[in-house]
C-alpha cells in the first residue's frame, strides 16, 4: 500500500515512483492524469534516484510501462495528458494509440527565447499530448474557448491565421485599403489567398 505523502479533503500527493503508485490503482478509476516525465536529457534531479540519460530503447521502454499502466487505469471518456520533447513524444503517441486511446490533439507549448544548448537549439516547443479513452465524458469547450476579435469598423470576425490577423476583402472598405492581395495558384490550379499589411 502506497501512502500520500500529503492529503487534504480536495485530493492526494504521493512521493514515488509513478510504476509504485499506478500499480496499487484500481482499473479505470482516474478521470485525468498529467504526466511530466524526465526527458531523458541527462539531468542530475540531486535525489539519488536512476540516471536520467538512458539508451533511447530504455527511457522508451520504461515510458512505455507507465503509459500502459495510464491506459489502465483512466476511466472510459478519461483523459490522459503528456509532456514531452518532440524527439519523444511522437513515439509515445503511437503507443498511445496501440493501447486503444484516442488522439484528441498535439498541443504545442511555445518556449520563447529559445537558445543553442551544446551542438542542439532548444525546441521552440514541447509537446503536450491529449488522449482519451474513448470519447471524452467532459469536454468543457466554453470554458476555454476564446471569442474571435471584431473589427472596429465593420464589425465582423477578424481572422488569425498563424499570428497574421487578416480579414476577408470585400466586406469591409477599411481592410481593402490596409490589406493588400497576394494571389498565388497552388498545385492543383486553384487560388491561394495571402495578405500583407
Amino acid at each position: 500500500m502506497v501512502s500520500p505523502a500529503f492529503s487534504t479533503s480536495r485530493g492526494a500527493l504521493y512521493q514515488t515512483d509513478c510504476h509504485n503508485l499506478l500499480g496499487a490503482i484500481r482499473d479505470e478509476s482516474i478521470d485525468t492524469i498529467f504526466a511530466d516525465p524526465p526527458f531523458n536529457l541527462g539531468k542530475d534531479y540531486g535525489n539519488g534516484s536512476k540516471s536520467d540519460e538512458l539508451q533511447a530503447e530504455d527511457y522508451l521502454k520504461w515510458s512505455r510501462g507507465w503509459i500502459d499502466e495510464c491506459a489502465r487505469v483512466v476511466k472510459p471518456g478519461g483523459a490522459v495528458f503528456i509532456y514531452n520533447l518532440p524527439k519523444w513524444a511522437y513515439h509515445l503517441a503511437a503507443h498511445l494509440e496501440a493501447k486503444g486511446l484516442l488522439f484528441r490533439h498535439w498541443i504545442a507549448v511555445s518556449m520563447k527565447g529559445t537558445f543553442p544548448r551544446g551542438k542542439k537549439l532548444y525546441p521552440a516547443h514541447y509537446a503536450l499530448l491529449y488522449f482519451t479513452k474513448g470519447l471524452p465524458a467532459t469536454f468543457n469547450r466554453d470554458e476555454v474557448r476564446q471569442p474571435v476579435p471584431a473589427c472596429r469598423h465593420c464589425g465582423g470576425d477578424v481572422k488569425d491565421y498563424g499570428g497574421h490577423r487578416i480579414r476577408v476583402l470585400g466586406q469591409c472598405d477599411f481592410h481593402q485599403r490596409l490589406v493588400l492581395p497576394l494571389r498565388e495558384h497552388d498545385a492543383d490550379g486553384g487560388i491561394f489567398l495571402g495578405c500583407a499589411t
